[in-house]
């Protein structure tokens, strides 16, 4: 039987080493099954933790906006931004 290696950074359940992958950024496990390869991993295929993941496609999300701000009509802007205060309301509701 395997010993435990820490906490899931999804389900918050111990992992057990042969049942772990961690985030290549910071290190944080993550049972294997708790993951969608599809939205936590990289572009190279390193996992990520959702706090790494979303912190990346912040920064991508940052360098669009920042390099291309003409780029986006009134409607284009007025849906991100619809967009972004409902990523806030999720955040901030209580789980």
């Amino acid at each position: 039987m395997s010993e435990s290696i820490g906490i899931c950074k999804i389900c918050k359940r111990d992992v057990k080493k042969d049942e772990a992958v961690k985030c290549v950024i910071c290190g944080s496990v993550m049972h294997r099954r708790c993951i969608d390869e599809e939205i936590l991993t990289d572009s190279v295929g390193d996992y990520l933790c959702p706090y790494c993941a979303a912190i990346s496609a912040l920064d991508w999300f940052d360098s669009v906006i920042t390099q291309f701000p003409g780029a986006f009509s009134k409607d284009e802007k007025e849906e991100l931004i619809a967009r972004l205060k409902s990523y806030l309301n999720i955040l901030e509701k209580p789980r």
